[in-house]
């Protein structure tokens, strides 16, 4: 019992600290002892580098979508892993940097899970107002209707009163 409120604890922890991603990885086909010592590879580097594993889901083997040229090898088909884990922002490029030399992974990526607040403005009611009553609309016609911040003075040292160039 008393584990299991250190590991709940350790949880919190880790969570205050790391921000959480998700990690796709597309392995090269392969039998299934060489796959587990690949992946194996793959989480150990993680725990290396001070991450935490929370979720490891296999997506199974299946074609690709289109042929992918990766460490000089073409190929096919791969086994597509999700990994949701935990690990510090200044890691990634450590771990990036080693799965790019691991000759059996083809492709990974980092996704943040972290959730960014984005509001989108609320302006659908001016946005189907007809354009010469939008507010937006309105601020331009007021900046085309001021008089211009500088008079371009022409002077082109001829002595003429006009410009003789001009047709």
């Amino acid at each position: 019992p008393s584990y299991n409120c250190l590991i709940h604890f350790y949880k919190r922890f880790i969570s205050l600290i790391m921000p959480t991603y998700q990690m796709t990885i597309i392995m090269k086909k392969m039998a299934h002892p060489a796959l587990v010592s690949s992946v194996k590879k793959v989480a150990e580097e993680i725990y290396i580098n001070g991450g935490y594993i929370r979720k490891m889901q296999s997506l199974g083997t299946r074609t690709l979508p289109n042929n992918k040229y990766a460490k000089g090898m073409k190929h096919l088909e791969g086994t597509y892993f999700l990994m949701d884990i935990d690990v510090k922002a200044k890691d990634l490029n450590k771990i990036n940097d080693e799965y790019r030399r691991d000759k059996d992974i083809i492709q990974q990526s980092f996704m943040s899970k972290t959730e960014d607040d984005f509001k989108c403005p609320e302006t659908l009611d001016d946005e189907l107002k007809p354009p010469a009553e939008r507010p937006s609309i309105q601020t331009l016609i007021e900046q085309g209707r001021q008089p211009p911040r500088f008079k371009r003075i022409f002077d082109p040292k001829t002595g003429l009163d006009y410009y003789p160039f001009h047709r």
